[in-house]
């Protein structure tokens, strides 16, 4: 995903949000055109963009990072508050982001009293890192084993030109894959299968080797570093997260 891609999505993130409860309020139009401005979204034809949402329904628009997926979601609660109430479609469509975007109970709180207008735009005015990747780059081999995401984590890998194989632990630790290759695998629902899993990968692939997991699965983390694991990545898994690896 492309950084204008990224803006465009956090703006049909907030017409939708705007939209939503029937009314469009003379405060909501005034924070997205301001939103618009700070993040140099390139918008040819507002109508037309609009159009298009509407006609999408209540669809969520992903952005590339953690950071800007946290921008978007307090950028959709200033929005629902920019006309003085906040209705519960309004925050059924918040909560719907928060979730998707996997926000604990214990972040939902601490975004929400944490708002600042003057440095709620800035992921946005950053550089996409994920476009500095090395050419040199190693690519990525993934372990299958648990993975119920497996495709969302290649696209995104795909997205940076990462060159991806998918293969069992098993074909792995007899010998495929790439050398040079970062090798991920996800965390089973048994915290020892985990651990053992860990250990025979870090023998074989040292530094390189990557955990995934749920953020269920967190406990776990703490165990395999124990191993010696350096890496793991909190699903869902953005462009920045794959980025951090190489």
């Amino acid at each position: 995903m492309s950084e204008m891609e990224d803006k465009i999505n956090y703006i049909k993130n907030m017409i939708r949000m705007m939209c939503c409860d029937g009314e469009i309020a003379h405060r909501e139009k005034k924070f997205l055109a301001r939103a618009a401005r700070e993040i140099g979204a390139q918008v040819d034809d507002w109508n037309l963009l609009l159009k298009e949402v509407l006609a999408e329904g209540a669809r969520l628009y992903p952005v590339s990072s953690r950071d800007k997926a946290i921008a978007t979601l307090k950028s959709l609660i200033v929005m629902a508050k920019a006309d003085k109430k906040v209705d519960d479609i309004e925050k059924e469509y918040i909560l719907r982001f928060a979730k998707s975007i996997g926000v604990s109970n214990s972040e939902w709180g601490r975004i929400k009293s944490k708002i600042d207008i003057g440095t709620l735009f800035e992921p946005f005015k950053k550089e996409a890192e994920a476009t500095k990747l090395k050419k040199t780059a190693a690519g990525i081999t993934v372990l299958k084993e648990n993975f119920d995401r497996i495709d969302d984590f290649t696209n995104v890998a795909n997205q940076l030109a990462i060159t991806t194989k998918i293969v069992g632990f098993d074909e792995f630790i007899t010998g495929a894959g790439g050398k040079e290759d970062i090798v991920c695998f996800h965390a089973a629902e048994d915290k020892d299968e985990s651990v053992l899993r860990c250990k025979e990968l870090l023998a074989r692939s040292g530094e390189r080797t990557v955990a995934v997991l749920t953020r269920y699965q967190g406990h776990q983390v703490k165990y395999m570093l124990e191993e010696g694991l350096k890496k793991c990545i909190i699903e869902p898994v953005y462009t920045n997260d794959i980025d951090k690896l190489f």
